[in-house]
């Protein structure tokens, strides 16, 4: 039985907040819940964010902190009360499929991963198009229109 919800992976990647903008105007046009997930991989994550210059500090510490950088970037799109965001331990592309599996719609960001991080994290869209059980949108970030240019709406 299908949930009348949408699920979006979500980090504070580019193509991740494109993908939480259109994910929640689909909630919003279909009049569906919409329930984030950001999965904690650490510690691949941190050396792809330059974490490794950061002062020694705990595992939880680290954690509070990110899940405090993630939170902003949900509360940026003015979620609905009945929105959620939630933090899950495990490996993206599984712990996505699993979670979206009675949901009406899966959305991901689509990244390239360069050189070695490709190989060692493969591709989380990837993953979710081809084992997910609901429809999966994959979303691009975001085009700037000038040389240099932040792209848009990536303000936390």
């Amino acid at each position: 039985m299908s949930r009348n919800e949408i699920i979006v992976g979500l980090d504070d990647s580019p193509s991740s907040r494109a993908a939480l903008r259109w994910a929640a105007q689909q909630a919003l046009q279909a009049g569906t819940l919409l329930r984030a997930i950001h999965v904690l991989d650490l510690p691949y994550g941190m050396s792809s964010v330059g974490w490794e210059d950061i002062p020694r500090l705990t595992q939880e510490e680290i954690e509070s902190a990110y899940r405090t950088r993630i939170t902003k970037v949900f509360e940026h799109i003015d979620p609905r009360p009945d929105w959620s965001i939630e933090f899950v331990r495990g490996d993206a592309g599984p712990v996505l499929v699993r979670e979206s599996k009675d949901a009406q719609l899966l959305v991901v960001g689509t990244r390239e991963h360069v050189r070695l991080g490709r190989l060692l994290a493969g591709s989380i869209s990837h993953y979710c198009l081809s084992h997910a059980s609901c429809p999966v949108v994959a979303v691009p970030a975001e085009k700037s229109t000038a040389v240099g240019a932040p792209e848009q709406g990536n303000a936390p």
